[in-house]
């Protein structure tokens, strides 16, 4: 066991050293915990972990006892624009996200509860010297069910609490909104042996963002994740997701009683998210993922306020138990497809971006 522990540390030491998260379509951001990035953030049907209160509120079913969990994410983008004049770099680009999950799940009970404070939508953008940052929290609360030993439901509060900065020409805006709520349901399904199928909804919400007598409407979408996972000889767990992401509820960022105008052309978008997850030792698991993601910009009508490209995104991670306490790393890195906007002609140019992020998360079970 000492042996086993010290490859451990050993392993997390390398990998902890040699790191630096990203965005998913539009501005959403999915990274709710480090195992969830190490597989790319398939995680809605074999969620084994306390991030199942962001992943799949359901799957606290399967879970036992009082977990917690502190997460930290950091992201770094190489972004740029070539226009006619140079190529200015997006400075904008790094930020940080913290957020903390918590389940109760009683060994004799068929009802549990989950909680998870997170930042679902996050876009730091300073394009030309004009900039768009919006941040978004959500604090979700479920209620879980075991309605069988191989079905489970949950359902819960999401509140958000949304905040933009932005500049344009000589206009600002800077405000926030108090709370705007939705709604999620969740569903995990085990219909054979060594199989998980999961859904999840969220409504999205309805924010008004204010500063004074100015206000932005900030429609957030809804989402649904469904799928499907297979365990293998008690040694892997292989995952495939589908998410669709409602971003043409978005129609504008434009600021009511002011100057500062951002007409958008958003576009619903489908991310395909795969992860393989191998049980290396009973505490030290390996993860691995892939992800394609979908652009909510149009390909003749780029947003640069929003600033989202197709592309592709890896990702690898492991994790294990040290001394009573969860410990997991990820990595991600995300190379997207070089887009040309043309419209409005102050952003005009063909814009480049690589994301790299690097997720922590701390566990204790109680």
């Amino acid at each position: 066991m000492k042996q086993r522990m010290a490859i451990s540390l050993g392993l997390l030491s390398l990998l902890g050293s040699a790191l630096q998260t990203a965005e998913a379509s539009g501005f959403a951001n999915e990274d709710a915990s480090a195992a969830g990035v190490g597989v790319a953030n398939a995680m809605v049907a074999g969620v084994a972990d306390v991030s199942a209160a962001s992943y799949n509120p359901a799957a606290v079913a399967w879970l036992d006892g009082v977990d917690v969990q502190l997460n930290t994410a950091i992201e770094w983008r190489n972004a740029s624009v070539v226009t006619a004049t140079g190529m200015p770099f997006n400075a904008g680009n790094n930020y940080k996200v913290q957020g903390f999950h918590a389940i109760w799940m009683p060994h004799t009970s068929n009802i549990g509860a989950s909680m998870a404070l997170t930042r679902p939508f996050a876009a730091h953008n300073t394009w030309f010297g004009e900039q768009t940052n919006i941040e978004v929290d959500r604090l979700s609360l479920d209620v879980v069910y075991a309605l069988s030993s191989t079905l489970a439901v949950a359902h819960g509060l999401d509140m958000y609490q949304s905040r933009i900065q932005m500049s344009q020409g000589a206009a600002t805006f800077s405000g926030s909104d108090r709370v705007s709520f939705g709604i999620n349901v969740g569903v995990n399904w085990k219909p054979l042996p060594f199989w998980q199928a999961g859904m999840l909804l969220r409504t999205g919400s309805k924010a008004k963002v204010t500063n004074g007598t100015q206000t932005v409407n900030l429609n957030l979408p809804e989402t649904l994740t469904l799928g499907v996972s297979h365990d293998i000889k008690d040694k892997f767990r292989v995952e495939g997701d589908l998410t669709y992401t409602h971003w043409s509820r978005l129609k504008n960022l434009n600021v009511q009683g002011g100057a500062i105008n951002h007409a958008l052309a958003l576009k619903s978008t489908v991310s395909l998210k795969t992860g393989l997850t191998y049980y290396w030792l009973p505490n030290t698991t390996f993860r691995m993922g892939y992800a394609y993601e979908q652009a909510s910009n149009t390909v003749n009508n780029v947003q640069a306020a929003i600033m989202d490209q197709p592309g592709h995104r890896l990702s690898f991670g492991m994790g294990g138990n040290l001394m009573g306490i969860q410990v997991d790393f990820a990595y991600a890195y995300g190379f997207f497809a070089n887009q040309t906007a043309s419209a409005p002609a102050v952003f005009a140019g063909n814009y480049r971006n690589r994301q790299q992020t690097l997720a922590f998360s701390l566990s204790k079970k109680f």
